[in-house]
């Protein structure tokens, strides 16, 4: 009984934490495109809609990894 509850308590941890790392991501996607935009300012051109675009992107391809890492990490023995 008990091993039940702990396996639901273990798969909200996880969850929690999946949205933490997501956030983290976001954020840090969101400042180093803006860091990039700041810096070659007269070179490139971004727009704030474009900076909020390739955050997402890069958020999901790390997402991706991040739980294809987690579920290799549950199949081991």
């Amino acid at each position: 009984m008990e091993s039940k509850w702990r396996k639901r308590w273990d798969m909200v941890k996880e969850v929690i934490f999946f949205l933490i790392v997501t956030a983290f991501v976001f954020g840090w996607w969101m400042l180093v495109l803006l860091i990039i935009s700041f810096v070659t300012l007269s070179v490139l051109h971004f727009t704030i809609e474009g900076i909020v675009i390739t955050s997402i992107v890069g958020t999901v391809g790390v997402d991706i990894y991040y739980v294809i890492h987690r579920v290799k990490e549950f199949k081991k023995p």
